[in-house]
């Protein structure tokens, strides 16, 4: 059976945007696997797609006594919701981490694209209100992120999750709309978006492990988050970690584990075995 036909994990949904997968007693533990893997999906991504699935069921593969924590991205973050309205739904957050009941938790964290980036530095916030500790990690997988903010490519993203039929045209006026409200603010007062504003906080050693390992993944072929702002976010990660900068070439936006699966994978196992 094709890793794509695997039946999908069981998640319990904690709530609209955060579920958790806990394996089978039955699962043969390891001493220096993840015992918690946070992935942090991209925008507008359905937890039942196919290709999200498939992220889940190789690492269920690779490390089947993990625990595995979704958070979804919702387009609506980068629109309308209040920040308040969205950072509530992280509150979850603290309490499902540390109930890992390892006697050593190991937590990998897979942040795929510019909405993945969002729920990843939105989740660490929470873990620090709830503790007052930074959320301790031992590596870090960047897929297709973090990005900056340029209008036509964060409104063809957008436009993935545009309804069918006669609602697309007033919800792709009423979003682009926004993003030149965005463009001309930015040019006019200097201000920053959603988007570079969660890039950024990747780099808050305050906010998120330092000493946790990373490796971007990226390619020039992505329409969607360039590849100059990847290579400029992984060298200033440099300064402060151990970083692994991997460039495909031909594979799309967010696409690269379909084209590349066992050179994907590959990557993400080597990363973990220097956390050892």
């Amino acid at each position: 059976m094709s890793a794509l036909k695997k039946p999908n994990l069981e998640f319990a949904n904690l709530n609209s945007i955060i579920s958790l997968y806990t394996p089978p007693t039955t699962s043969p533990a390891s001493s220096t696997d993840p015992t918690t893997i946070i992935f942090c999906s991209w925008m507008a991504a359905h937890p039942k797609s196919r290709y999200v699935n498939l992220f889940f069921n190789h690492y269920h593969e690779l490390y089947p006594a993990a625990r595995i924590i979704h958070i979804a991205s919702l387009a609506s973050f980068f629109t309308h919701t209040l920040t308040s309205t969205r950072t509530a739904l992280f509150k979850p957050i603290a309490a499902t981490v540390d109930s890992d009941i390892s006697p050593e938790k190991r937590i990998l964290v897979h942040v795929v694209s510019n909405g993945g980036v969002l729920s990843f530095v939105d989740a660490c916030q929470a873990y620090k209100t709830e503790t007052g500790n930074i959320l301790p990690l031992k590596a870090i997988v960047l897929d297709s992120a973090p990005g900056k903010f340029v209008r036509d490519d964060a409104y063809y993203a957008m436009s993935q999750g545009f309804p069918k039929g006669l609602l697309y045209y007033p919800v792709a006026a009423v979003v682009y709309a926004i993003f030149v409200g965005w463009e001309i603010s930015s040019a006019a007062f200097g201000t920053t978006t959603i988007v570079e504003k969660s890039g950024e906080k990747l780099n808050d050693w305050d906010l998120v492990d330092e000493k946790a390992k990373r490796l971007y993944i990226y390619s020039k072929e992505d329409k969607i988050v360039g590849w100059k702002a990847v290579e400029e976010h992984a060298g200033l990660a440099k300064e402060k970690g151990e970083v692994v900068v991997v460039r495909f070439d031909g594979s799309a936006h967010v696409q690269h584990m379909l084209s590349f699966g066992e050179r994907y994978w590959e990557l993400v196992r080597a990363l973990w075995r220097r956390t050892m």
